[in-house]
């Protein structure tokens, strides 16, 4: 497997870590818009946590795939 192959294989596969993460994001996010009123606080809790950080891993996500595609460019 070639140098521009491999980067093309991680890209692929970070890709589908972003869409996963985000989609991830948004059900949290869905599910604590419509349940805030009735759970607890400590569902909330976790809910915001799990926000925050799959929020964070979207974002590193999306660097690295950015990052991947330049080292695509340079090889």
């Amino acid at each position: 497997m070639s140098e521009s192959e491999s980067i093309k294989a991680n890209i692929a596969f970070h890709e589908k870590m972003f869409f996963a993460a985000i989609a991830v994001l948004v059900t949290v996010v869905g599910w604590v818009a419509s349940n805030y009123t009735v759970i607890g606080v400590f569902h909330l809790a976790s809910a915001l946590f799990s926000i925050i950080f799959s929020g964070a891993y979207v974002i590193y996500q999306y660097r690295r795939i950015k990052q991947l595609i330049e080292e695509l460019k340079d090889a």
